[in-house]
């Protein structure tokens, strides 16, 4: 069993071609707002390099977030693409998770939200322990800062059985959305003028 798992809840565009327990291949890139214009390209490369076709992989998952807004759609959107063409299953995996299921130890899986809030999850092992949320800096323990891992380029560190485990079969991928947990700045904007 192959599968390909795409995450753009940051700035790291991540491709990874993997079976259950291995990684085959990782193609990634630190891009500002323009995995739309790589992601298609890496995905096409990744896959001919390793003489695999879109066809013969047993699923695609993509990271549904947290993260940055437009990055989200832009992954999540191109894994409902290639699903709906090649009729293959989709699955899901928080982002979070993902890019630190790596990590043995209790972690705050940590992605800047602006503001001094931080998408975040704590996590064990790659299992979720508490929530995911928006939190603030202001409001976690020194412990807590202690244990923070920053999601980004240089720290997300990879454990693919705890990803395809953690993996969430989508039935109905035309409706699924990212998740997002809170409210894009757009948003919150358009509520307070209509109020």
């Amino acid at each position: 069993m192959k599968f390909l798992t795409i995450d753009t809840s940051t700035n790291l565009l991540l491709i990874v071609l993997h079976d259950e327990k291995n990684i085959i291949e990782i193609n990634s890139r630190v891009g500002k707002s323009d995995h739309q214009a790589y992601i298609v390209p890496m995905i096409e490369e990744t896959l001919k390099k390793n003489q695999v076709e879109l066809e013969a992989l047993s699923g695609v998952i993509v990271g549904i977030g947290p993260g940055s807004y437009t990055g989200l759609r832009v992954g999540l959107m191109t894994a409902k693409m290639l699903c709906y063409a090649k009729k293959i299953p989709l699955y899901t995996v928080s982002s979070l998770m993902l890019l630190t299921s790596g990590y043995d130890e209790k972690i705050l899986a940590w992605h800047d939200a602006r503001n001094n809030d931080g998408f975040s999850g704590f996590y064990e092992k790659g299992i979720l322990i508490d929530e995911e949320k928006v939190r603030n800096l202001d409001n976690l323990t020194e412990e807590e800062k202690l244990m923070m891992v920053y999601v980004n380029p240089d720290s997300f560190k990879l454990n693919i059985e705890r990803v395809v485990k953690n993996k969430i079969h989508v039935e109905n991928y035309m409706g699924l959305v990212p998740n997002y947990l809170r409210k894009t700045e757009a948003e919150v904007k358009l509520d307070h003028k209509s109020k």
